[in-house]
């Protein structure tokens, strides 16, 4: 099959990386579409061994073991969806943005557990259980006195929908975050009355469960969100608007913050600068062969090839800076 110069080059280097051997001859030898993915399957020989690659994800498999191209089809594809599946148990939260509730993410990815244990409506039941430990869990990691307004009962610990209510009010306060604080008032209520549903559903199926797990990852993300967007409060320019402020300056008009207040910083300690001065400071060699975009189509354009490595490279842009000055 026909195949492009940039898709050869990126299935040589995938190859030579991930096999640590020379490629001396690819080819594309099909590609197939399998559901709404395109999957290239690669003939590609090294010197002494010779390997399979697919693509979508790319992966490369020895042909030793997967003696015809639809057998490694077939496995790529049920690899890739059982990778999919397992990466669906993660939590979708950057580490340290998880971080704030490890003890809700603990048992979300607990309530999979129960998710895998069996077909029976006992087993999705037990998902809905460790569902709403998920959530009393986060009221735990989450409620405080100084969300009680003055003159207010505190709510019992294990109050989801009060401590909920009293999250958002907090997250979301003021005229401007009147439709998030009422989005997640509603995503509270409606997950925790879904989940006491699961828990006692004797008629649920797979996909009930399912969603459950669903409503409880979107819930804790939305929540972590909004704590997030409270904590990174951004300053705009009270003449156009802009958030492009900057050191108290609007990067848009000019316009500048009076009430602006530069951060003040510790001066270093002479055992501090003494410590990080003894380690010597090697600067990149790769400074001097640097090429623009432009340089780079010139010379190749020039060699009829493409530049491979630093010291061509050097070559390559010398040439052509002194074909330009002549």
């Amino acid at each position: 099959m026909r195949a492009t110069d940039q898709e050869k080059a990126h299935i040589r280097a995938y190859v030579e990386d991930q096999a640590q051997k020379e490629v001396v001859h690819l080819e594309k030898a099909t590609s197939e579409l399998v559901g709404p993915v395109r999957h290239d399957i690669w003939d590609v020989h090294c010197e002494d061994s010779r390997w399979w690659v697919v693509t979508n994800s790319t992966n490369l498999y020895d042909q030793r073991d997967f003696k015809s191209r639809d057998v490694v089809l077939t496995f790529h594809v049920g690899l890739m969806l059982r990778m999919s599946y397992l990466q669906e148990r993660q939590v979708p939260l950057a580490p340290d943005e998880a971080e704030l509730l490890p003890g809700s993410w603990r048992r979300w990815e607990q309530a999979f557990e129960a998710y895998d244990s069996g077909d029976e409506a006992e087993n999705f039941q037990a998902v809905g259980v460790r569902l709403r430990e998920c959530l009393v869990s986060f009221v735990g990691e989450t409620r405080s006195d100084q969300l009680v307004p003055a003159g207010k009962d505190r709510p019992k610990d294990a109050d989801f929908r009060a401590w909920s209510e009293l999250l958002a009010n907090y997250l979301a306060a003021g005229a401007s975050a009147t439709k998030l604080r009422s989005y997640l008032k509603k995503s509270a209520a409606e997950t925790w009355e879904y989940v006491n549903w699961l828990t006692h559903a004797k008629r649920a199926v797979r996909t009930d469960a399912e969603i459950g797990l669903k409503a409880v990852e979107h819930l804790l993300g939305v929540f972590t969100a909004a704590r997030v967007r409270l904590a990174s409060s951004v300053k705009r320019c009270d003449e156009c608007e802009s958030y492009s402020v900057v050191a108290g300056t609007c990067r848009h008009c000019g316009w500048t913050d009076e009430s602006y207040e530069p951060p003040e910083f510790e001066p270093m300690s002479e055992e501090e600068r003494e410590r990080r001065l003894a380690t010597p400071c090697t600067p990149s060699s790769d400074i001097s062969t640097f090429m623009s975009p432009d340089d780079l189509l010139r010379a190749e354009a020039t060699n009829g090839r493409a530049v491979s490595g630093p010291s061509e490279v050097t070559q390559d842009h010398s040439s052509t800076a002194s074909d330009d000055s002549s």
